[in-house]
């Protein structure tokens, strides 16, 4: 289910957990007019009472839940931002790698830089598919093992090269580290406890409506509020995943780096 949420666009995904919301509202009103229980006769103060004081307590819990949906929404946005980062200043790094493997002047290093484009195209198209189900391609980290191993068996000569050369080490393990950052990103979604928590308190909205005398302006009132708490749920749900859905973290950075890469090689 999660999967083909996911597969749709952003805009289908918010409609959807509106209308979702509207249609819940319906079926309460539904509930109420088909169930014998909630026909029972009352007087217009035991009306009174009992629906200022439901009303209350849902609002309170809306209010309550709408808090707690607004900072998800702020933690989810910055998990997504910090995933858009660590892909971008990979891919800075990949292409600082190239260019100083292009100043280093040895036709030697011409088979590294060849691995280092390998690898790089492969982050886009063995890879990237693969962070939406929360790992890395084998196949990727294979291709960096002999850059690493090749950066490190260099023999510079002494000065510039080798000025060039601690650096190139560095950044070597940069790549590396940029690259566990990347994947450790993908396991930043939310917790399943939250997502419980929202549908209990979204059930005891529900609850209390079934109790509330509803009348066609309160109809239409539940349900635009339903509509509104849905919809913003929905919103966290599409950011949830920094690598999954419309609205993802893309492979542009690296698209730019190999674009470069390929500059230099001309």
């Amino acid at each position: 289910m999660t999967a083909f949420l996911y597969s749709l666009s952003d805009p289908t995904i918010v409609m959807l957990f509106a209308l979702m919301g509207v249609l819940v509202m319906v079926l309460v009103y539904a509930i109420r007019k088909m169930v014998p229980f909630f026909q029972k006769p009352r007087t217009p103060d035991e009306i009174k009472k009992s629906d200022d004081f439901l009303i209350s307590a849902r609002a309170t819990v809306i209010a309550m839940c709408s808090l707690v949906l607004a900072f998800s929404m702020v933690t989810v946005i910055g998990n997504y931002n910090r995933a858009e980062g660590a892909a971008a200043a990979e891919a800075s790094l990949i292409n600082n790698m190239d260019r100083m493997m292009v100043r280093y002047g040895d036709p030697s290093v011409a088979e590294l830089r060849a691995g280092l484009m390998a690898y790089t195209r492969s982050i886009v198209n063995d890879e990237w598919p693969l962070l939406s189900e929360g790992h890395g391609s084998e196949k990727t980290r294979e291709l960096f093992v002999p850059i690493s191993k090749g950066v490190i068996a260099i023999q510079p000569q002494p000065g510039r090269q080798s000025v060039i050369y601690t650096e190139m080490v560095k950044k070597a393990d940069d790549i590396a580290e940029a690259r566990e950052a990347r994947l450790e990103s993908t396991a930043t979604s939310l917790a399943g406890i939250f997502w419980l928590m929202v549908g209990l308190t979204f059930s005891a909205m529900i609850v209390m409506t079934l109790f509330v005398e509803l009348t066609p302006i309160r109809v239409f009132g539940f349900a635009v509020q339903m509509m509104a708490f849905a919809a913003l749920m929905s919103v966290v749900f599409i950011y949830d995943q920094p690598f999954d859905g419309q609205t993802s973290v893309s492979t542009k950075a690296f698209v730019k780096t190999i674009s470069a890469m390929q500059g230099r090689s001309q």
